[in-house]
């Protein structure tokens, strides 16, 4: 919170409204589902609804809790909250046309001030209790990973392992998945994003599993692609180019290297190897409260890495009617390097 009230003393605006959960979330540590912070150079303000009303007081630092019953947010922010504030930062990313139309024309004489990245670069380099959190949720999907493999049977179903994915990790004190778990067996591995299917496993198929979960808010973000009775040597191939291309990108990540030559080195590597049409994905992100966020290690972005910031570095190769493999860790960027915040095996498994 102090450093975003710094960049206000700067003239940047009057005040910033910060309305993506995540944010205000990190900003105040409110976990509710309805929220509004109003960040002034020197106070700050938690709006949200009477439901909320014991749950805010108890989570909040750092900011008033305002609830609003019977009206708006917005009109609320007109009732009052907005004394001397001229202009008002908005956050441009994530703030909705129709929100912002209402804010216009209720606030109207304040002017809306779209602001960029406000909050984005600063959660970015993690503080040691975030990254303890990423850690922890981590621990937990490889012990997933581990229980999950025995199940990898002929006949089991897409959905069938996927839903032990995520009833295991809340079984181990997950707060919940980080995202659906995606299970993919056979030529549906190809599917970069492909969401589980009644398709049952047959021997000689890979098995794409990418998944995570929340600790404290904070993910982790794993995925393995192994292979039930034995792999062809085509796959087999395949495997070791982006188990090779993958340990690149592990070995070359450190502080001060733009996002997208890390990205470059890496798929550069693949289109050697004759499969860089099939690499259709940036080369990771960060991870933190959100599975996607700064920064972000693709062409998008020439910002160079810091030391604190958590990435995962998850090349492919994804063959249309044949099948993929993904191998993707997470990791923390540090002044000499980076450390792996994931243990699993990367060589080729059969099971």
């Amino acid at each position: 919170m102090r450093v975003l009230q710094r960049h206000l003393s700067e003239g940047v605006c009057d005040a910033l409204l910060v309305t993506h959960l995540p944010h205000v979330r990190y900003l105040s540590g409110f976990t509710g589902s309805n929220g509004w912070l109003l960040v002034r150079k020197r106070s700050a303000v938690l709006l949200t609804d009477p439901r909320y009303r014991e749950q805010a007081e108890e989570e909040v630092a750092g900011a008033r809790v305002h609830i609003v019953a019977g009206r708006t947010m917005t009109a609320a922010l007109a009732e009052g909250l907005l004394r001397r504030v001229r202009e008002l930062g908005v956050e441009a990313a994530h703030l909705d046309y129709i929100t912002f139309t209402n804010l216009r024309k209720t606030l109207d004489p304040v002017r809306l001030v779209p602001l960029h990245d406000a909050v984005e670069e600063q959660r970015s380099v993690k503080f040691p209790d975030e990254i303890s959190f990423i850690q922890r949720a981590v621990r937990i999907s490889e012990r997933v990973w581990e229980e999950v493999l025995p199940l990898l049977r002929p006949g089991v179903r897409e959905f069938e392992i996927a839903a032990e994915i995520t009833y295991r990790q809340r079984l181990h004190g997950a707060d919940g998945d980080a995202f659906p778990p995606i299970v993919l067996f056979g030529a549906r591995s190809s599917l970069i994003h492909g969401q589980p299917s009644a398709a049952r496993l047959r021997a000689g198929q890979p098995v794409l599993m990418d998944f995570g979960c929340r600790v404290n808010g904070y993910v982790s973000d794993i995925t393995r692609t192994v292979f039930l009775g034995y792999a062809s040597r085509r796959m087999r191939a395949i495997y070791r180019i982006v188990r090779d291309a993958q340990e690149l990108g592990r070995s070359e990540i450190r502080e001060g290297l733009p996002a997208d030559a890390l990205d470059r080195i890496v798929r550069s590597y693949i289109a050697e190897q004759g499969f860089g049409t099939y690499f259709e994905h940036g080369l990771g992100h960060g991870i933190g409260l959100e599975v996607h966020e700064q920064p972000t290690l693709s062409w998008r972005s020439s910002e160079p890495l810091e030391a604190g910031n958590t990435v995962t570095i998850e090349p492919g190769i994804y063959l249309p009617g044949v099948g993929g493999v993904r191998i993707e860790d997470d990791m923390l960027v540090t002044a000499s390097g980076a450390e792996s915040l994931t243990s699993l095996p990367r060589e080729l498994v059969v099971l």
